[in-house]
C-alpha cells in the first residue's frame, strides 16, 4: 500500500513537471499595448507631518493618489529630500525595503511609501530644515511640504521604501 502511494505521488509529480510548462506557454501573453500608461500628471502627492516617533527618529506615510480619469501605473521609489526654504539640505533619502513592483492605480486609488527620518542630532551637528520635497517616480516636479527637522551635510538621515499599493496606515509600520 505504501509503495503504491509513493508510486502514484511520483507519477503525479512527473506529470505536473511536463504539463505545467506546456500550459504556461499556451497562456496568451499580455501585450505591452494593453498595459496601463505610467502615471504622470494624474498622480497627486500627500504628506501629513505626523509621524510614528521612536527613540532616534520617526516614520511617516507619504501617499500618491490617481486623480486622473484613466488607470495608470507607478513603479519605484520617490526622490525625497529635506529642504530649508526650498533648497536641499544634506543628501537625498536612501532607498530601503523590498524591490519595487509596478502598482496599478484606477482613478481614485492610492499607493504609499513609508519614510523614515532619523534624528540628525544623533548622527552629526545638524543643519535646520523646514520642508520635505517628495518627487514621485516619473514626475519632474516635487511639492515641498512643511516639516521642521534637521539634516547632516554629508550623510542621509532619511530612508524611503518602494511605492506599495493601498493607503498607508498612519502610525503603523511593518518589518
Amino acid at each position: 500500500m505504501k509503495l503504491t502511494r509513493r508510486l502514484t505521488a511520483a507519477i503525479a509529480l512527473a506529470a505536473s513537471a511536463v504539463l505545467l510548462p506546456a500550459a504556461a506557454s499556451a497562456a496568451p501573453a499580455r501585450s505591452a499595448a494593453a498595459a496601463a500608461p505610467a502615471c504622470s500628471t494624474s498622480l497627486e502627492t500627500w504628506f501629513a507631518p505626523e509621524g510614528n516617533g521612536y527613540a532616534g527618529g520617526a516614520v511617516y506615510v507619504v501617499e500618491f493618489s490617481n486623480i486622473g480619469k484613466a488607470t495608470c501605473t507607478v513603479t519605484g521609489y520617490p526622490t525625497v529630500k529635506l529642504t530649508e526654504n526650498g533648497t536641499q539640505v544634506g543628501l537625498k533619502a536612501t532607498t530601503s525595503g523590498a524591490a519595487p513592483a509596478t502598482v496599478t492605480l484606477k482613478p481614485g486609488q492610492t499607493a504609499h511609501v513609508a519614510l523614515t527620518i532619523r534624528d540628525a542630532g544623533a548622527l552629526c551637528r545638524p543643519l535646520p530644515t523646514n520642508g520635505l520635497s517628495v518627487q514621485p517616480p516619473g514626475k519632474t516636479a516635487a511639492p515641498d511640504f512643511p516639516l521642521n527637522s534637521g539634516a547632516c551635510r554629508h550623510k542621509s538621515t532619511t530612508d524611503v521604501d518602494a511605492i506599495s499599493p493601498g493607503v498607508g496606515i498612519p502610525f503603523y509600520t511593518h518589518s
